[in-house]
């Protein structure tokens, strides 16, 4: 398990085991890799993982070479290429049921070395051309398909913080992409043996784990997703508004390493 790697954003959300009340938060099933997350409207998932394409292919469909060779701040072992590969890669081998059957760091590994050298452009037709079909088994299975959801929004937002670009901060897809990480977090605080935690944008609050709420952290939506998602450094998330002892419940809220130094998007 190597925590720095990009594509783990998405290998630990569908390959860790979660064993919560399913009433409360998603589970994965011993043996499996796709974690099942709280029942959503497929419909809405699937728009918004479209929306989210779409968006990416306006962000990157234009840029130079030496832009396409930019690293990733979010995902320091990658560049914008190799962030295109992923995308485009994974939702072609779910399209077409090429499911990992061991390693899945391994798949996902396999799938950016098979793109090496291509043009952003041709990765994003790629991803264009299994995008629906992928969309159609986000509306059939929500619960075991919709995790994905979070990683294209999550990648959305690396690439735009890799090119000095701002996107779009108040999509469905990031409230959704919320619902996702929090299901992960009840898990990680479960593993921890860590209490209850409760989250807030203002406008709604998430309460996950178990036992009485010893920690909260307050944010704008956009802010929270990313520090949920491990985007900001332990800095950033001391000097955001939060009771409780951060550094105890480090385990159960920051689901990868986080960056050593601040990420400013």
């Amino acid at each position: 398990m190597r925590g720095e790697r990009a594509d783990e954003h998405w290998v630990l959300t569908l390959a860790r085991p979660y064993t919560s009340p399913a009433a409360r938060a998603g589970r994965v099933d011993e043996g499996t890799w796709l974690m099942t997350v709280p029942v959503a409207n497929g419909e809405e998932r699937a728009a918004a993982y479209e929306a989210c394409r779409r968006r990416v292919r306006e962000l990157l469909g234009g840029i130079s070479e030496a832009e396409a060779g930019a690293i990733v701040p979010a995902c320091p072992d990658w560049t914008i290429r190799n962030l295109s590969a992923h995308l485009a890669g994974v939702c072609r081998d779910l399209a077409q049921r090429n499911l990992p059957t061991g390693d899945v760091q391994a798949w996902v590994d396999r799938q950016v070395a098979e793109r090496a050298g291509r043009s952003v452009t041709s990765l994003l037709d790629e991803w264009d051309e299994f995008g629906p079909a992928f969309e159609a088994m986000i509306v059939a299975r929500p619960e075991r398909t919709g995790a994905l959801l979070y990683d294209v929004v999550a990648h959305e937002h690396d690439a735009g913080s890799a090119l000095g670009l701002i996107g779009d901060r108040t999509s469905d897809g990031i409230r959704l992409s919320i619902d996702i990480i929090a299901a992960m977090i009840d898990g990680d605080l479960t593993k921890a043996g860590l209490p209850a935690v409760r989250f807030t944008d203002g406008t709604r609050a998430w309460e996950v784990g178990q036992g009485s709420v010893e920690f909260t952290l307050e944010a704008e939506t956009f802010e929270l997703m990313r520090a949920l998602g491990s985007r900001r450094s332990i800095g950033q998330l001391g000097a955001m508004t939060h009771s409780g002892d951060l550094n105890r419940f480090l385990p159960g809220i920051a689901h990868l390493p986080l960056p050593v130094t601040d990420l400013v998007e």
